[in-house]
């Protein structure tokens, strides 16, 4: 993540103090936007693929549970999109990206894992509404690039961001 300060520093439109060069890799004209706010990042990820772009949104699953009304919205504006009776054109599927497992309890588990966002979306049609469990990374990246490819979609991928053993390289004692 730090190599996107190289191209570019996080807006800040405040005063920039002495104290703030400590690595805060702030600049009034950076492109870096961080923020904690699971409902406004949404509503930017819903706005980029309206206007033709691709994005990935990533969240705990805990956490998605704040976007599950803005998540349904946008899969009705995509399957009447479908059918071409609201959108002009076939827009850039919503990719979301769930980054923590139920099955994973590391230091902040129980606050951080929660599968009920799945339990929200199987409740729509698989017409608009896609679930991947890669079980790998070579399978991420296979998912990944057919969820950017596609249209017209909620793509909801969930991969756990913790190294895990891998039978290739386990060998028994």
């Amino acid at each position: 993540m730090e190599t996107i300060y190289e191209a570019t520093k996080k807006t800040w439109i405040a005063e920039i103090k002495p104290e703030d060069s400590d690595g805060g890799e702030l600049a009034p004209d950076g492109r870096v936007m961080e923020m904690l706010s699971e409902h406004t990042l949404e509503g930017w990820a819903e706005g980029y693929v309206l206007t033709g772009r691709h994005v990935f949104f990533s969240t705990y699953e805990a956490f998605a549970h704040v976007i599950d009304s803005m998540v349904n919205q946008h899969a009705k504006v995509a399957r009447v999109g479908q059918g071409g009776r609201y959108l002009a054109h076939a827009v850039p599927s919503l990719n979301l990206l769930m980054t923590s497992t139920v099955w994973r309890h590391d230091h902040n588990g129980f606050t951080h894992q929660d599968p009920g966002f799945l339990d929200v979306v199987t409740n729509k049609s698989a017409d608009v509404v896609r679930i991947y469990l890669p079980p790998d990374a070579n399978c991420l990246l296979s998912v990944a690039d057919h969820c950017l490819r596609s249209t017209n979609y909620v793509n909801v991928i969930v991969a756990d961001k913790q190294l895990h053993l891998h039978i290739s390289t386990w060998m028994p004692p």
